[in-house]
């Protein structure tokens, strides 16, 4: 644990404790350094915050992606399906009606 030593103003005043002066020079630097890993810390919370929430995105999208083209893939299975299917018949109706006319 550090210890905040204080100085009284004479004491600063007159430099009557080079000592004084040095810890009240640690103790700036050590506020100052302090205040910016408090302020990198949040930065860096910011920071993962919007990550996380892009990933979650990303995955939407691609998820989204996914389906969209397994959807797409149905469709187009069903529909060259029903187009033989309807060859089929036509070839059918075809051979009724040339049945019929001999």
């Amino acid at each position: 644990m550090v210890h905040n030593y204080r100085t009284t103003r004479s004491q600063r005043r007159n430099n009557s404790n080079v000592l004084f002066g040095v810890i009240d020079t640690f103790q700036g630097e050590n506020r100052r350094l302090l205040r910016e890993v408090r302020i990198v810390r949040k930065r860096i919370a910011e920071l993962e915050k919007e990550l996380e929430e892009r990933r979650i995105r990303a995955v939407k999208v691609v998820t989204e992606n996914w389906q969209r083209k397994e959807r797409y893939s149905r469709l187009s299975t069903e529909r060259n399906r029903l187009r033989v299917q309807v060859e089929d018949l036509e070839d059918r109706l075809r051979e009724t009606r040339a049945g019929r006319n001999n």
